[in-house]
């Protein structure tokens, strides 16, 4: 549908949303009732179930134009520093409700040394700043990704104007960060790994919308290879697809990470609010 301006400043955009997300949009826009879209499309505007189903209705569907902040990216991540650590480092940066209000765009000559996995897990990790968005640009790497599932077709290059305007400008040095983790009881909670030091832990949790790529998964398999999860510690893991799963099972890490006492969930949401698992 075209899109229109209401007297308050918000967009009104009229179209049916289709209940996987997948629907063909104006502008790459889409609506969906769940924290994790914001992985899913060019750009995710997260609704609640009730705004969704009258949009599914044929009502109007309103958008509050949100600010703009850019965090440019510089550098390359070192050896055991993971996407999850720009996330935490944001977070660090802005808390918990530092982008309310806020779409996160991604840029900077650091983007190019990322794949798409590991931008998926750091706009993913958008919902923990409150963010109404977050997007990467769709480059080279884009295509390679989109080319190696057979999907090459599916390729759309965007990026942003070179005479855009933000509300925040914000800067990360890929070189220097280090392993970061969050710390009871919220996720903007964050410490260097080396400073938190040793510590018991009774239950882990592998996977979630955020870290459940191959590569993720493939980096457990061989840290389990030929080890026993210890008998006081729950792990469970969830894959991100049944794909991943099908791969990890062709070439023997699944069965590694089985062998190793580690308990296999569904491909879904789940651990991250206690769901489709019961702890020892």
């Amino acid at each position: 549908g075209t899109a229109t301006r209401a007297a308050d400043g918000s967009w009104v955009i009229p179209y049916t949303v289709s209940e996987d997300g997948t629907d063909r949009l104006p502008a790459g826009v889409t609506a969906t009732a769940s924290s994790f879209g914001i992985t899913v499309k060019a750009t995710d505007n997260g609704k609640g179930g009730l705004d969704v189903a009258v949009a599914m209705g044929g009502g109007p569907y309103y958008i509050t134009m949100p600010k703009m902040y850019k965090v440019n990216l510089t550098g390359k991540l070192r050896d055991f520093v993971t996407a999850k650590d720009v996330s935490l480092e944001i977070l660090r940066i802005l808390s918990v409700k530092g982008g309310v209000g806020a779409v996160i765009e991604w840029g900077g000559e650091g983007v190019k040394t990322l794949s798409v996995p590991e931008r998926a897990t750091i706009t993913n990790m958008g919902a923990e700043l409150g963010a109404t968005t977050s997007v990467f640009p769709s480059d080279e790497n884009t295509l390679e990704y989109l080319k190696a599932q057979g999907r090459e077709d599916a390729y759309t290059p965007m990026a942003a104007d070179p005479d855009a305007v933000y509300d925040e400008e914000l800067i990360v040095d890929l070189d220097k960060l280090t392993p970061l983790a969050a710390m009871p009881h919220s996720p903007d909670n964050v410490d260097a790994v080396s400073n938190i030091g040793k510590i018991k832990v009774d239950q882990v949790a592998i996977g979630s919308c955020t870290n459940s790529s191959y590569t993720d998964l493939m980096k457990v398999a061989a840290i389990l290879k030929g080890k026993k999860v210890h008998p006081d510690v729950s792990l469970v893991i969830s894959p991100g697809s049944s794909r991943i799963m099908a791969k990890m099972a062709e070439n023997g890490a699944l069965a590694d990470i089985i062998n190793a006492g580690a308990r296999v969930i569904e491909n879904a949401c789940g651990p991250c609010i206690g769901m489709g698992q019961s702890p020892r």
